[in-house]
């Protein structure tokens, strides 16, 4: 109270600004109006890899309290998806794109279910990687394989011709 009121011995402020100092500090970092949207930072990741190299990667929420303004959900993403040693980043191999296509087929977009049929793969990068290539590609193979067939390509949207009533027959009756 007394440092509050600024009538306080010299002491007393520098042990009351310290302990002030270090809540405010753990306040910020687990201040849940306070979140960062955007890009991780170097310190960042550097953090979290400690801290799940210690504990392990569980209990997400008391690992985002050291983390100023990430969630528990924000860490587990960053780490199951970017940081985690059993995540390759590499572009994917031609069996990869066979296997996902298969998958694909059989699973529809069950990332998941896909995603453990390729080790080290996470079912975020295999969606990302179909909906910005392997969709396309697919799409691309089946139309012009209609068009070999001499069918018309498959649209999403099939218009039939304009229905046009007679209006002589109405009038003349």
């Amino acid at each position: 109270m007394e440092a509050v009121n600024g009538s306080s011995s010299s002491t007393s402020e520098t042990s009351s600004s310290s302990s002030s100092s270090h809540s405010s500090m753990s306040a910020l970092a687990s201040d849940k109006s306070y979140k960062i949207k955007g890009p991780w930072s170097a310190d960042e990741d550097t953090i979290l890899t400690r801290f799940v190299q210690k504990h392990g990667p569980r209990n997400w929420s008391s690992i985002s309290r050291y983390i100023k303004g990430r969630s528990g959900k924000s860490c587990r993403l960053r780490w199951c998806n970017q940081l985690s040693p059993n995540v390759h980043h590499r572009p994917f191999s031609q069996a990869e794109d066979h296997t996902i296509l298969a998958a694909h087929a059989t699973f529809g977009n069950r990332w998941a279910t896909i995603a453990r049929l390729l080790p080290g793969r996470t079912d975020n990068a295999v969606k990302n990687h179909w909906n910005s290539s392997l969709k396309r590609r697919q799409h691309w193979k089946s139309t012009h394989r209609a068009m070999e067939g001499g069918e018309a390509p498959s649209t999403a949207l099939t218009l039939a011709p304009p229905v046009r009533k007679r209006m002589s027959s109405t009038l003349s009756s």
